[in-house]
């Protein structure tokens, strides 16, 4: 493994926050917890399940800008802040993962940035063409 390291700068409603969207190491990625939000900064409709489908397209669109697919990544944690939400956010979290699934650890928590109602943090591998 390469030790380059390629930062990804946040975007948006967050582009003046001191994160990083992702930072690439080799051919790791990890990228920094997601919310559902716009570009306004907005939490996006659809509850739970609309903000999951919203980050797991933001995790999707960092990871294409760095040269990875949804199938490299082999790690999430979710933070929520109502686990009556939990079918909805494995519905939506369906929609972008297979199996073999990644793995995943899941918290509650009682608040959230934004007043939003979930969090995912992810890391993937990129795979090389040879294997």
């Amino acid at each position: 493994m390469s030790g380059d390291r390629e930062f990804v700068a946040a975007t948006g409603a967050l582009a003046s926050a001191p994160i990083s969207a992702a930072v690439r190491i080799g051919d790791t990625i990890i990228v920094s917890g997601q919310l559902g939000i716009d570009e306004s900064g907005a939490l996006v409709p659809g509850g739970v399940g609309g903000q999951t489908r919203a980050i797991l397209q933001a995790i999707k669109d960092i990871l294409e800008g760095l040269g990875a697919s949804m199938a490299d990544v082999v790690q999430t944690r979710v933070f929520i802040t109502d686990f009556a939400t939990y079918a909805d956010y494995n519905e939506a979290y369906r929609e972008f993962f297979s199996e073999p699934f990644p793995t995943r650890a899941t918290l509650g928590t009682s608040e959230l940035a934004l007043g939003a109602g979930i969090e995912i943090e992810a890391v993937a591998v990129r795979r090389t063409t040879d294997g």
